[in-house]
């Protein structure tokens, strides 16, 4: 089994949008993923200061993701999925709610050299 691969966010935004990249994580297949996830996700959305209902929100649409992308990863012959949480560059949340949504990535090789790629990505955003 591969180790688990923390992916340091880059300094900036993405260019040409609001979003930043609050971290990655890159997850091999046959990992425990609960535990892994819950922790990745806890530490790197702590300076958010979430709410406790939404934060649980988040983790469990997160560690239900990836245990069901393990197992289709089994199955298709992924080697890994990738994690990746972004947020609005600028969150002052003072006396707004946080929502998010989820995208999920299924990639094709290229010139059937590489395995196919996943990604699940979460969108944390501020509702007005």
């Amino acid at each position: 089994m591969k180790p688990v691969k923390h992916i340091d966010p880059p300094p900036n935004h993405l260019s040409g949008n609001d979003w930043c990249i609050l971290g990655e994580l890159e997850l091999p297949v046959g990992a425990e993923a609960d535990g892994m996830v819950s922790a990745w996700l806890t530490e790197i959305l702590n300076p958010l200061s979430l709410n406790t209902d939404f934060l649980y929100k988040v983790l469990k649409s997160a560690q239900d993701a990836a245990a069901r992308s393990i197992q289709a990863e089994t199955r298709m012959g992924f080697e890994h999925i990738h994690l990746l949480v972004f947020a609005p560059r600028e969150n002052a949340s003072k006396g707004k709610t946080w929502g998010f949504f989820r995208i999920e990535k299924v990639g094709r090789p290229i010139a059937n050299k590489d395995p196919y790629d996943h990604s699940i990505e979460f969108y944390l955003y501020l509702e007005e």
